[in-house]
């Protein structure tokens, strides 16, 4: 129990202050009204929201004792991309290349935790429903790490190069 309750304050609490660097960027640019802070504002909302449903939903599934340090670095290392990408609002290309960097980190976030999923296989072996459950894990990992991510990858990587070129289609990307 400890270690599920580590996991969900260190969560909550990285993802906070991800969520306050965006609050603090966007805040003084809400009076210009551009499209692109409300875009940027919203799909920051979602990227921090998104990593901490899929934290929770991977703390209650398979985080368990010992505790691991190398998994919460990775929690560390993204809430830190994450405010300096919220920080680089009036830099789309540096906003994009923050977001390729988020994108790189979870990536190799999701890689670790498959890593400690399959560590974890025989605490899941009593049951046939526990056996199910480790099943529905480790499928869900999978498909996240082999669509998910490599989309995410892919389309951040594609805006970064477009945007750096020419800054112009920055909102089209953001969108």
């Amino acid at each position: 129990q400890l270690v599920l309750d580590v996991e969900l304050v260190l969560i909550s609490v990285v993802q906070g202050v991800a969520l306050s660097t965006l609050a603090i960027e966007g805040g003084p640019r809400i009076h210009e009204l551009s499209p692109l802070t409300a875009v940027y504002l919203a799909t920051g909302l979602l990227f921090v929201l998104s990593f901490w449903s899929v934290a929770i939903i991977h703390a209650i599934s398979f985080v368990m004792w010992p505790m691991d340090l190398g998994h919460y670095s990775f929690y560390f290392a993204l809430a830190l991309l994450e405010c300096l990408t919220f920080a680089q609002m009036d830099h789309p290309a540096a906003w994009f290349g923050g977001s390729l960097a988020c994108f790189l980190t979870t990536s190799f976030l999701y890689l670790y935790d498959y890593r400690l999923i399959r560590a974890r296989r025989l605490a899941f072996e009593g049951t046939e429903p526990r056996r199910a459950l480790y099943a529905h894990i480790l499928r869900h990992q999978l498909l996240e790490m082999r669509f998910l991510m490599p989309a995410g990858l892919l389309f951040t990587f594609v805006a970064w190069l477009a945007v750096r070129s020419n800054e112009g289609l920055a909102l089209p990307f953001a969108v």
